[in-house]
């Protein structure tokens, strides 16, 4: 199996020496576990509500399913990496971004809205009207202002999120049971 050391005089020797280096270069205690960014596991959710929401018509099924960042992008590479190239239900998901809803160039299942200025935001809402796109913001109080997922931190600094079903419900979408589980429930204006 291994090279015999009568063969190739000194090889036992640079063996040794360069296993002692590789075994001294390893940590000496398992690494921790890989611990996914903030926005990593944002976008993982952003997968997750294309798999559990459905929208009043169902299209093509070779057509993607579309989601849209508009404003500020707080994802950068990352919604690729994380998400580009997965399918749900048979369709891919196709990311597209816009610095205003109007200039999406087409509908958008998911639209994360990246803006933190409520006027820009109560703005981005109103362009959206009642059309069915599952609208999405990281921005406090997104959800009470009319918005559908609002994510937030726990104080455990784990990232979870807030429903607005009336604003789901005005939209035609339906959301899975499993997903308003794991929700805290808001509505408009409360």
């Amino acid at each position: 199996m291994f090279a015999s050391t009568s063969r190739f005089p000194g090889l036992g020797r640079s063996l040794a020496c360069v296993l002692l280096v590789v075994f001294a270069a390893a940590p000496a205690f398992p690494q921790t576990p890989y611990q996914p960014t903030e926005n990593e596991v944002k976008a993982a959710f952003l997968y997750h509500f294309a798999q559990l929401v459905t929208w009043p018509e169902e299209s093509d099924p070779a057509t993607p399913i579309t989601v849209a960042i508009v404003g500020p992008d707080p994802f950068g590479p990352k919604l690729e990496t994380t998400i580009g190239g997965q399918t749900v239900r048979g369709r891919t998901l196709r990311i597209v971004r816009a610095p205003t809803v109007a200039e999406i160039g087409g509908p958008a299942h998911i639209v994360f809205i990246g803006h933190k200025d409520r006027g820009e935001i109560d703005r981005a809402l109103a362009a959206l009207g009642k059309s069915p796109s599952l609208t999405v913001s990281a921005t406090s109080g997104f959800a009470k202002r009319g918005g559908m997922v609002e994510f937030r931190l726990t104080p455990q600094e784990r990232v979870t999120f807030d429903i607005n079903v009336e604003a789901v419900g005005a939209a035609g979408l339906k959301m899975s049971s499993q997903l308003l589980k794991i929700a805290r429930v808001v509505e408009t204006g409360k």
